[in-house]
């Protein structure tokens, strides 16, 4: 638009010249030397013109064309009076024409151009160059300065015009970006140097229901969940001072969007925000950040989902390869014997092996099968516990004789581990709504890995006691004793506590584990008190009268056991829940 102006306007002052000179020619007959250099002016500015064209250089053609206008005016003065001629205060329409051509730097070497033809002419003046002015030119005087202010007027209005295009382009853009800022699905914020906010758009209102003005200043900030502030704070910064753009992904708290059933209850967010820096004269420090954040709460949960399915797949092959291990472990020992002692009885040249031996032998191979047995049997259960095939029949069971059966079936054990077992029972204990198979499964299960863990003249004690509706199971003994760290891992499949003697007692790790399935299906609790060195008690809470069994797993409570606490007196260690 500008290269359309120049060349119409320049084309437009280049032929008008052209047209009038063959009429002045006509009537002055020769020409002077000033009067040559106003026709040379006066064509000057279609060379102007010719090299926009050829070049595409504003800059260079608006040089030749200032310089043509402030020549003619030069030519003019010299001829109307030289330095005193009034036709050199035209010389100020030069820097003022280039106003509407280009920018500073054009206004800047149109005055240079007025500045050099002012001096040619004092110095030419002082020099005699110039002759009296002739008689005509003074007639011509209300002429020039009628044109002259005919050229203020048109300047100005020209000015003015092109200022209120240029102020209706730029309402209309405004209203465009507002418009597309506020149809916009993203939050956009704009923040000054120090992090505050100065604009919201309204996606503010849509995204989670508050209104852009309570974003102002500091109300965003506060939205922001407290543990990411330093976060949202820092890609601010690192985007003000820092490379220009920063990214941040932060957890925010706002109110709902309206129409919501919970008018009143907040939303939690995630937001990603990208900040990009701008200079803006207007702001503080010349500086300001412009802010793009984006909802992601549903890919931020999609990527946490992941994330625990990715972990819980590690987990399960974990859980895989610790199961191949423990079970090879517990079956290759109980097979070797089985095979060695197997062959050994089926080869009749060892004639060394009377009656006594094979009876041994026999023996040893029953127990291993059995052993075998135990292992595939607590394979299956928890399978089914954690299948939810596991079903159990309910029935009236006097648990007092329960507890005797077991504690009667491990005193061989504890006998041959050479630790006391005791069995404590509360009076007027009520029948318990369960199953007897279970729940004397139970109690094995406790009393064995008590057994198991207890060295030498230690001590066990079984307690059963009533507590309101409810009925406390104890085992508690003066073993080894667990770990702190190893007591949330408890229950686990394979897992036993104390890596440093995983190995050195036998067993799968799955009794805790069906315990806890067991205890579940009968509606229970279960509760571990452990300390190394001091010993552990499992107690287990059942309901007098049953409930709906549940499906799941039993979640264990676990307490880390006090330094000097024992098993003093026969009395049961009560946990108050």
């Amino acid at each position: 638009m500008r290269h359309e102006r120049f060349i119409l306007t320049r084309l437009m002052v280049g032929a008008v010249a052209l047209g009038l000179a063959p009429a002045y020619l006509a009537w002055r007959g020769t020409l002077g030397t000033l009067e040559a250099l106003v026709m040379i002016a006066a064509a000057l500015p279609l060379i102007a013109v010719v090299a926009l064209s050829r070049s595409g250089r504003l800059d260079i053609a608006h040089c030749i064309s200032a310089s043509a206008l402030a020549l003619f005016i030069a030519a003019l003065a010299g001829m109307t009076g030289g330095a005193g001629s009034p036709l050199l205060l035209w010389l100020a329409a030069v820097p003022t024409e280039a106003m509407f051509f280009g920018s500073r730097p054009y206004v800047a070497r149109a005055s240079a151009i007025a500045a050099i033809a002012l001096g040619s002419v004092v110095i030419l003046q002082q020099l005699g160059a110039f002759a009296a002015p002739a008689p005509w030119t003074s007639g011509m005087m209300p002429s020039f300065v009628m044109i002259a202010i005919l050229y203020a007027m048109a300047v100005a209005i020209g000015f003015l015009h092109r200022r209120d295009d240029e102020l209706r382009e730029h309402r209309a853009s405004d209203a465009r970006a507002q418009l597309l800022l506020d149809n916009v699905g993203d939050l956009v914020t704009w923040h000054d140097a120090g992090g505050s906010v100065l604009f919201a758009n309204a996606a503010a209102k849509a995204l989670a229901g508050a209104d852009p003005q309570d974003l102002r200043g500091r109300g965003l900030f506060e939205r922001v969940h407290i543990a990411d502030r330093p976060l949202f704070l820092k890609a601010l910064s690192d985007a003000a001072h820092g490379g220009g753009a920063a990214t941040a992904c932060f957890r925010t708290l706002f109110v709902p969007r309206s129409g919501d059933a919970n008018a009143r209850a907040p939303v939690s967010l995630w937001l990603e925000m990208r900040a990009h820096r701008i200079e803006d004269a207007g702001a503080r420090d010349g500086v300001a950040v412009v802010c793009v954040m984006r909802d992601i709460t549903a890919r931020q949960a999609l990527e946490e989902e992941r994330a625990r399915g990715h972990a819980e797949a590690l987990k399960a092959s974990d859980v895989k390869g610790q199961f191949l291990a423990t079970v090879s472990h517990e079956l290759r020992t109980p097979l070797n014997a089985i095979i060695g002692f197997s062959e050994m009885l089926s080869n009749d040249t060892q004639e060394w092996l009377d009656a006594e031996k094979r009876q041994e032998y026999a023996k040893i191979i029953h127990g291993s099968g059995h052993h075998l047995l135990d292992v595939v049997n607590t394979l299956l259960d928890i399978s089914k516990i954690e299948s939810g095939a596991m079903t159990i029949e309910q029935e009236p069971i006097d648990i007092a004789a329960v507890a005797q059966d077991c504690c009667a079936l491990m005193a061989l054990r504890a006998e041959a581990s050479q630790v006391s077992l005791e069995r404590v029972l509360g009076p007027d204990l009520p029948p318990v709504l369960g199953d007897r198979r279970a729940l004397k499964q139970v109690m094995i299960n406790l009393l064995s890995n008590a057994v198991k863990f207890t060295p030498v003249n230690g001590r066990i004690v079984l307690a059963v006691v009533r507590d309101g509706d409810m009925i406390d199971l104890s085992v508690a003994d003066t073993g080894i004793g667990i770990a702190a760290t190893d007591l949330p891992k408890l229950g686990e499949p394979f897992f036993q506590a104390g890596g440093s003697y995983d190995r050195s007692y036998e067993g799968t790790g799955l009794g805790l584990s069906v315990v806890r399935g067991l205890v579940g299906l009968h509606g229970g609790k279960l509760t571990i008190e452990s300390a190394p060195g001091v010993g552990t008690r499992v107690a287990v809470r059942l309901p007098v009268g049953g409930v709906a069994a549940s499906s799941l797993p039993v979640k264990i409570t676990t307490f880390a056991r006090a330094p000097r606490r024992g098993l003093e007196s026969k009395e049961p260690v009560r946990l108050t829940a």
